[in-house]
This record gives C-alpha cells, structure tokens and sequence, in this order.
C-alpha cells in the first residue's frame, strides 16, 4: 500500500492538472479581493472592501466546493480506464484494494494540500487588500470549515467511487452529479409530501454543507445547536463516507477491467 500511494503521489506531482486546479481557484479566489480593493479604492463609499464581507462570502458558499470535489478526484484518478493504465496495475499483482483505497487515500491527501493552500491564499489577500474588520469573520470561517470538511470529504467519496465503477469519464461525472446534487435536492421537495424523504433530505452531505449558515453578529446558525452539530456532522459525513467507500470497494472488486 505505502509503495503503491508513493506512486500515485509521484504520479500527481507530475500532473499539470494538479498545479492548474490550486492555480485557477487562488487565482479566482484573489481576483475577488482584488475587485472589492479596487471598487473601495475608486469609490470612498463603497461599503464592502472589508474582510468580514470577503470571508464570509465564502463562509456561504461550500456547496460549491463540495461539487469541486469531483474534479479533485477526476484529477487523482487520471483517465486510468481511457489509458488503459488501471487493467497494467491488476496484471502486475497490485490488488484492487490497494488501487482503490490508495489512491482515495491520495485524493484526500491532495484535496486537503489544495484546500491550505488556496484558502491560505484567499484569506491573507483579503487581510492585506482590505479593510481589516477584526477576526470575528475569521473565527466563523474556521469553525464553518470544521463543519464543512467531513461533507467534501464524503463528496470526495462518492466522487471517487463513480470514477472506479464507471469507464467513461463524461458518465462517471454526470452520476456523481445526481447522486450527490440532484438528488438531494429532489428529495427536498419530496420532503414535502412523503415523511421519509424529508427525514433522508435532513441527513444527505449535500444538503447539510448548504444549511451552514451565519447571522449578522457573524454566528453560524446550523440545523443542530451547540457541540451536537459539530458530532452530527461528523457522524453523517463519515457514515456517507464509509457507505460511499464500500460499495466503490465491493463493485470495483467484482468489475471486469477492459
């Protein structure tokens, strides 16, 4: 497994892929700042060149970096099936579980290095170009990310697992899509009217990454109150992480690689 993981890290750190997607987000991510600076620079009463408005526009935002996660995985995975690199993998006597697991393994390691750094990024560009506001957006910031992290990671998950299960890319992505955007959505209307898909809608990563909120005093206001929320989210993302893992590993154990 450690030779294997040593690989794929070999792998990624020769992929221009990797150092586009932390290079695109920080660039995005800054440019946000820049703007907010330039527009309070020209404009003296332009009232959101601060830090507490940057930070938390992006305290509001996690639904996006929960879909990000597919193309995090998509970027670890590396067209193993179109290259015809995952069935050379198997002849050699590497065993499907250490493909799977290691390269998941791998997959978090850089999704957290990427999140570091670019959030790293973000933050002291806002701190440097703005109006400092104090470090009560700040303090929001990292406790919302405490919430948010077992959500991407079990998008991660379920990223990965469609990616193992399905060759075609373009097929792979398009389910993650639906099994973790669409259809938590769709069972949040179905809340509505049927008990049980409101109860499943409460608990779906999706939807609990986007019921992270915050009110004016820069407090987040959360489905649970107190510690629970943080153990509850916790508890479900790992459980979506395990649920997503397992049946990537039983499936892609039993798959015909072509």
């Amino acid at each position: 497994m450690t030779n294997y993981i040593k690989s794929e890290l070999y792998r990624l750190i020769r992929t221009k892929g990797s150092y586009m997607f932390i290079g695109i987000c920080s660039i995005l991510l800054i440019s946000v700042n820049v703007l907010l600076a330039s527009i309070g620079h020209s404009e003296p009463t332009f009232p959101y060149d601060r830090t507490d408005f940057s930070i938390s526009f992006i305290s509001s935002g996690w639904n996006v970096l929960f879909i990000l996660c597919t193309l995090v995985a998509s970027i670890v995975f590396g067209n193993e099936y179109a290259n015809h690199t995952m069935k050379n993998s198997i002849s050699y006597g590497i065993i499907r579980g250490k493909i799977y697991m290691g390269k998941f393994i791998v997959a978090l390691l850089y999704a957290l290095l990427a999140f570091m750094i670019i959030m790293g990024l973000f933050v002291g560009s806002a701190y440097l170009l703005l109006e400092n506001t104090g470090m009560d957006a700040l303090m929001m910031l990292l406790k919302s990310i405490l919430l948010a992290l077992p959500m991407l990671i079990s998008a991660l998950a379920a990223s990965h697992c469609f990616l193992f299960l399905l060759e075609g890319t373009s097929g792979a992505i398009t389910s993650i899509m639906v099994a973790i955007v669409v259809f938590p959505i769709v069972s949040s209307y179905l809340g509505l009217r049927y008990d049980i898909f409101q109860r499943l809608s409460k608990i779906l990563p999706f939807n609990l990454i986007g019921a992270i909120n915050y009110d004016q005093q820069y407090q987040l206001v959360l489905p649970w109150e107190g510690s629970a929320a943080y153990g509850n989210y916790w508890m479900y993302g790992l459980l979506w992480t395990v649920i997503f893992l397992t049946i990537g590993y039983v499936l892609f154990s039993k798959k015909e690689i072509k």
